[in-house]
């Protein structure tokens, strides 16, 4: 650190001087050559003679040879040596003079730091957040906890995160028991799964005390759990009995508190079922959410009964009002539930990829009459049977039913999601009557019989019957247009007039999106498009949308339009093609008003898998908008049917997921 007097100075005792600072000349007078004079005096006693011995550098007979290839002759060079002895002992002066004074200003830096820190630890004291009461505070944590999922014992999220800041906030958590209401319990990692290994058996007990722990902190709230095992295509050389050892145990520490079970879901094989048949349904009197999906190690598997589930107490609990059943062989309609309080109901619409989904049997004769029998659903998700799969038995249906006499009314049904799969299905639509609807959610399942892939053998027919009559009530749409042609997938946007959410899943044509395109944004010559309303679009699948870039832009900018319907705030496409090598310079090469933007990172794209992101920013009124659009390349992905990470520990996946982070590159388009 050195003190440096950045300008000469010129004049003589009472008369002005003339100040060179960098170049710029001043004039001081009065009190500012008296503050000048006392700063010249604590830097250098000394400050005269240092110009005076400047001035004598400046008469030194060698200046003419300065600074060139001159070589001193052997005379001169004792004068030149000679000549030197005084400005070097001054030198040496200046050295220890400049030594003293950063010696001076780093004891009073020292001096400023404690100082400033003692200041700062009173400030804290007066921080707004230590006035924050203590039941403000725990409101605050409670929030911190995820709201779509249960809570994973993790240090790097609520509540043990939060423990792990200051003793103030762990005593906080601690004795907050609405932070350890949640939990979920997941499997251990398939390669830690190791028969005849004691590590796993102690990681086991360590796992299972930790549940413990976290059941005891949450003192009398009511608990929402999840509970999932070892996917079963995992570790096929363990014995079975070891792989239920986890399970077997975790039940152990959370059997004991059922009667404060609120939210409950597993994912297990089938013969775990026989842990729960002996609860009754007094011994869940607060259950109101119940989610249950089987698994086995075989397909085959699969189809065995269990009708032991007919005597569990989980099905009937009186206060159930959300269930979800996948992979059951029984009769639904023969399970012990309360049909006709429910309000959110899923059968067999969860599942796994396409590769390990089992087949629903589930047919229309079943789901109505479970459906005539929940009058107050509001949510509803369905998944049915395909009759052309060799191991499903599809039900044979009486078209000759009047429709008067099949036609049944869900009054209160907002939302309905339906994966189906043939012709035989598409009379259950026909007799829907759902006054409020306003999300529709309708894909296809992809039929597969010894190897090969089935399609369905109508897309249309009932479908387009539906839109067409409860179109003009929808907001939101996702609809699966692998098996629609052009003027079906016309036809059904024509009929959803208010929709402002549209997601169209393509996963087997490519060739039908880009009038449809052309249709959605407004033009001269097409002043009345698809969606007016429409605020978010998305077109993902395994083929996804076959329209270019250019046509893409395009059609954000139409609609970025004022005038032109409501403003577009998102667009999340997926392209069918691999991505461009230099996708920066691609970009920019469509228009010139797009430039690039910076690198975005995965918590910033929501952890979604994006490409390119382009802020498309445009005047609308008297102010700007901003539409997001995502892109993804379909053809840049492995083609893998499952995640490396499922089955994984969260606390894992997190690890994986922060480890293998990658960076987006963003761009910007000024229309």
């Amino acid at each position: 650190m050195f003190l440096v007097l950045p300008f000469g100075i010129q004049g003589c005792s009472g008369r002005p001087v003339s100040i060179t600072n960098h170049g710029v000349e001043f004039a001081l007078k009065g009190s500012e050559m008296q503050v000048l004079s006392q700063l010249l005096t604590v830097l250098s006693p000394n400050c005269t003679q240092a110009q005076n011995q400047l001035l004598e550098m400046d008469k030194s007979p060698y200046a003419s040879y300065l600074h060139t290839n001159y070589s001193p002759t052997a005379s001169e060079i004792p004068e030149i040596k000679n000549f030197l002895t005084k400005p070097l002992a001054r030198l040496t002066s200046m050295e220890a003079e400049i030594d003293r004074l950063n010696s001076i200003v780093e004891k009073l830096y020292d001096e400023h730091r404690a100082l400033n820190a003692e200041i700062e630890a009173h400030r804290a004291l007066l921080s707004p957040l230590r006035q924050v009461p203590l039941d403000i505070m725990e409101e605050i944590f409670t929030h911190c906890l995820p709201t779509d999922r249960s809570v994973i014992m993790s240090t790097r999220e609520a509540p043990l995160l939060l423990g792990r800041v200051c003793s103030e906030w762990r005593s906080i958590t601690l004795s907050t028991p609405r932070l350890w209401a949640s939990l979920h319990i997941p499997p251990p990692a398939p390669s830690s799964l190791v028969e005849e290994d004691p590590e796993i058996v102690l990681e086991i007990e360590k796992r299972c005390n930790g549940v413990e722990e976290w059941i005891l902190r949450s003192g009398e709230c009511p608990l929402s759990i999840s509970l999932h095992t070892p996917s079963p295509r995992y570790h096929s050389k363990v014995s079975s009995e070891f792989k239920m050892l986890p399970f077997v145990e975790v039940l152990k520490q959370i059997l004991p508190s059922t009667k404060r079970w609120k939210n409950f879901s597993f994912r297990a094989p089938n013969n775990s079922l026989t842990h729960f048949q002996k609860i009754a349904e007094g011994d869940v009197p607060m259950l109101e959410s119940l989610e249950i999906t089987l698994t086995s190690a075989t397909f085959l598997r699969l189809l065995v009964a269990t009708t032991f589930m007919d005597t569990s107490g989980l099905l009937s609990a009186p206060k159930l009002r959300k269930l979800s059943l996948t992979c059951f062989r029984e009769n639904i309609f023969s399970l012990p539930v309360r049909w006709s309080q429910l309000t959110h109901l899923t059968l067999d619409s969860e599942g796994s990829t396409p590769l390990f989904r089992t087949p629903s049997r589930l047919t229309y004769s079943q789901v109505a009459r479970v459906l005539k029998n929940c009058l107050l659903l509001v949510g509803c998700s369905l998944r049915l049977g395909n009759a052309q799969c060799e191991y499903v038995w599809a039900a044979q249906l009486d078209f000759s039913a009047s429709p008067i006499e099949s036609t049944f009314i869900l009054p209160l049904l907002q939302k309905f999601c339906l994966v189906r799969s043939d012709k035989p299905d598409e009379v259950f639509l026909k007799y829907l009557d759902l006054p409020v609807l306003r999300h529709l959610e309708m894909s296809f399942e992809i039929g597969w019989a010894r190897g090969i892939w089935i399609p369905p053998e109508n897309g249309r027919s009932n479908f387009v019957g539906l839109l067409a009559q409860h179109g003009n009530k929808l907001k939101h749409l996702a609809l699966d247009i692998s098996s629609l042609t052009q003027d079906d997938l016309i036809c059904c946007l024509h009929s959803v007039p208010h929709v402002n959410h549209l997601h169209l899943i393509n996963s087997a044509t490519d060739s039908i999106l880009d009038e449809v395109t052309d249709r959605l944004g407004p033009s001269g010559g097409n002043p009345d498009c698809f969606c007016p309303m429409l605020e978010e679009f998305r077109c993902k699948g395994s083929v996804g949308a076959s329209f270019s870039e250019a046509q893409l832009l395009s059609f954000v900018e139409k609609r970025c339009v004022p005038g032109q319907g409501a403003a577009l705030k998102r667009v999340d496409v997926t392209l069918h093609r691999n991505k461009p090598k230099d996708l920066q310079g691609f970009l920019i090469s469509l228009d010139s008003r797009i430039e690039c933007g910076p690198y975005l990172r995965s918590e910033e794209l929501d952890d979604a898998a994006v490409d390119a992101r382009i802020f498309v920013k445009s005047e609308r009124g008297e102010g700007f908008t901003m539409t997001v659009v995502d892109i993804q390349y379909a053809q840049t992905k492995p083609d893998t049917f499952f995640s490396g990470l499922e089955g994984l520990d969260w606390g894992e996946r997190d690890h994986r997921s922060s480890s293998s982070e990658s960076h987006s590159q963003s761009f910007i388009f000024r229309v």
